[in-house]
């Protein structure tokens, strides 16, 4: 009995811990609490700087890709602006290539795709827009119907807002059937004599206005 007494006291006297040592194991584990802590916070702001890095990596390949798209946009504007531009030693009787404000277009006067009142493309007209088709590949196009401000006397369509929705059809038709441009690529628009190439009411202005106008939607 004795002998067990002795063996506890040992025992407790063992498992004992001064308030010093106490103090130097908590204080021990706060400090690794606290260094874990930071680094967690030190973990979540490198991350934060990846993510931002990424996205300025991102977008500067998308100005970078923006910039290339625009110079090749240029390059073509200019060599349509070298054929088809006003005054261009080659420009295509009838066609010219215009800047609107909603981009560059080309005007194509009604008297080369249509007969007066009609909506059926003239063999002259189905040529000029077959060579038109081979510079509007790939593009996204709108085709806007113009006539002039003369009502219109004896024609089925009655007035010139559905007659200039007609010829836009019929030229967007051709270039989706025959010309073999995607359809989603090509819109339409009828605009009667609402938005006139030029002032005036004079034969010279009429027949200026009286016009189809392929506005590509992507320059």
């Amino acid at each position: 009995m004795k002998y067990t007494l002795m063996m506890v006291a040992a025992f407790t006297a063992a498992a004992c811990v001064s308030p010093e040592a106490h103090r130097q194991v908590v204080g021990a584990k706060n400090a690794l609490q606290a260094q874990n802590a930071a680094l967690v916070e030190s973990q979540k702001t490198l991350s934060a700087e990846n993510e931002r890095l990424r996205g300025e990596n991102r977008d500067l390949s998308g100005r970078a890709a923006d910039a290339a798209w625009i110079a090749d946009q240029k390059r073509r504007i200019e060599g349509l602006l070298a054929k088809y531009g006003a005054g261009t030693p080659s420009a295509q009787s009838g066609v010219e290539l215009v800047q609107t404000r909603e981009g560059y277009a080309f005007r194509v006067a009604g008297g080369v795709l249509f007969s007066p009142g009609q909506n059926a493309l003239s063999e002259q007209g189905r040529r000029t827009l077959g060579e038109l088709a081979s510079q509007l590949s790939g593009r996204k196009v709108r085709i806007e119907g113009h006539t002039d401000d003369q009502p219109i006397q004896r024609s089925q369509w009655k007035t010139n807002l559905r007659l200039s929705v007609e010829r836009s059809m019929a030229v967007a038709d051709f270039l989706t059937d025959t010309a073999n441009m995607p359809a989603e690529n090509v819109s339409v628009a009828g605009y009667s004599q609402y938005r006139p190439a030029v002032e005036g009411n004079d034969d010279a202005a009429r027949q200026k206005n009286r016009r189809v106008e392929i506005l590509m939607l992507d320059t």
